[in-house]
């Protein structure tokens, strides 16, 4: 069961209207986990970092600090993109964006959060 996350627009939200439409890094994770991006919907979150399981496998050594900059800057960076794992929630999308955060020692993040696919039937 993942971690409790706070609901920040309960959606569904239709892939078009969030503001990773046409990213080609979410838009092969989710064709790799065998969805069509154009056909997905999500709700927006906001979770804890330290829920986000996949952090400790990340190759963070080859991550720059232009979103570390970007942040301290003020710039509001896109939501990261999860989906719920029986331990917590698993990144599909935005390691540097992660790796930001968990650089500047934040505690929350915003996600957009994959919906199941709803049946037609």
């Amino acid at each position: 069961m993942p971690t409790a996350a706070t609901v920040l627009d309960p959606g569904p939200i239709p892939y078009a209207r969030t503001d990773l439409c046409g990213d080609p890094d979410l838009e092969h994770g989710l064709r790799h986990i065998g969805v069509d991006p154009a056909a997905t919907t999500y709700r927006l979150i906001e979770i804890p970092l330290s829920s986000i399981t996949d952090t400790a496998s990340m190759p963070w050594w080859t991550v720059g600090t232009s979103y570390v900059d970007a942040i301290r800057a003020g710039r509001q960076l896109p939501p990261i993109v999860v989906m719920p794992n029986s331990q917590g929630w698993s990144l599909l999308d935005g390691v540097n964006r992660t790796h930001a955060h968990l650089i500047l020692g934040t505690s929350t993040i915003r996600a957009y959060e994959l919906l199941p696919e709803r049946s037609s039937t």
